[in-house]
């Protein structure tokens, strides 16, 4: 069915905007439709619009594009209609939003970290994070963790609220659902792959980086045996094999060892999913070196604690002549 046309003479819309001053809002009530058919009889009858309100671009963009209000919210800020809105956006060459932009409640900022930070979020990410889209063309990434720990908990939202929402939610059992809901620009953490990719593996600082999230996420500094040790246990073989060797290179003394096969049922009742691997250091000095080299990289509160604990271990040692 063909709407039928609203009837509006040139010369009645020209009295009611120009010299009643009524807003295309206002007119739109008398007429009883809405102030988007207004503006566009306006732009037909080649009727100049006016432009009253004091709207800067770079307040419209902050507005619109990174603050992410809609056309309506950002009328009620200027107390103007829609419209008005809309015809600055225009004239000041301001991109329109998506369909998914739009229907966007909270703001979504692009990841602006330099490449140590990408590295330690996709270390991070192979450790502990779930990343994926609900559809291919979707334009919102979701990263998603699944913990016990308040501590990581904290450490995941510290990494990513300043990107985008962050929901938390308490599960009966005890533990904690979280879920980030960022843009395209973390597309780079969607990957999964038991691997470390090749410019981080070229570039120290980078590399030091990756292997600080991944240890954030997977690895454990304690005392055994009235001695500091590290470790992580992880299914990821060639991510753990790649970080032996680049240790090895620095003459940090580590091990790795398989210590679970593929389907063997494990203490806790259930079975390895696959082959389980663990990577170790050990030896007092060696862990010192290391220790030394990620320490400024690391985020998590605990680790950063446990750090200290065989810092103090070592040194005592040292005082008793045990090293």
């Amino acid at each position: 069915m063909v709407r039928k046309r609203i009837k509006i003479l040139k010369k009645d819309l020209y009295r009611l905007y120009h010299k009643e001053k009524k807003s295309a809002l206002k007119i739109a009530k008398i007429y009883n439709c809405n102030s988007e058919t207004i503006g566009n009889r306006l732009r037909e009858f080649n009727i100049p619009l006016r432009f009253k309100y004091k709207i800067y671009k770079k307040d419209l963009y902050r507005l619109y594009k990174t603050q992410n209000k809609s056309t309506l919210k950002i009328a009620k800020i200027y107390n103007c209609s829609p419209t008005t809105i809309s015809n600055r956006l225009n004239k000041f060459n301001i991109p329109k939003k998506s369909i998914c932009q739009a229907r966007t409640h909270y703001p979504r900022y692009n990841f602006k970290g330099n490449l140590s930070e990408k590295s330690y979020l996709i270390g991070f990410r192979l450790g502990d994070l779930r990343v994926y889209k609900t559809q291919p063309y979707s334009e919102t990434v979701i990263v998603q963790g699944h913990t016990t720990q308040g501590v990581q908990v904290r450490l995941i939202k510290n990494l990513f609220s300043k990107y985008g929402r962050v929901s938390i939610t308490n599960q009966k059992d005890g533990s904690i659902d979280i879920n980030c809901y960022l843009n395209e620009t973390f597309g780079f953490l969607l990957p999964k792959k038991d691997d470390i990719e090749s410019w981080i593996c070229k570039n120290k600082r980078f590399f030091v980086a990756f292997i600080a999230g991944y240890i954030d996420a997977e690895g454990s500094f304690g005392i055994n045996q009235g001695k500091a040790r590290f470790k992580v246990d992880s299914y990821d073989k060639r991510t753990l094999h790649k970080m032996h060797s680049w240790l090895i290179k620095r003459k940090i003394n580590s091990k790795i060892s398989l210590i679970g096969k593929k389907g063997r049922l494990r203490s806790e009742g259930y079975h390895f999913n696959n082959d389980l691997w663990r990577l170790n250091v050990n030896e007092a000095q060696s862990i010192l070196k290391f220790v030394n080299i990620i320490k400024p990289f690391v985020r998590h509160k605990k680790r950063s604690k446990d750090i200290n604990i065989i810092l103090e271990n070592i040194r005592k040692r040292k005082q008793k002549g045990t090293i």
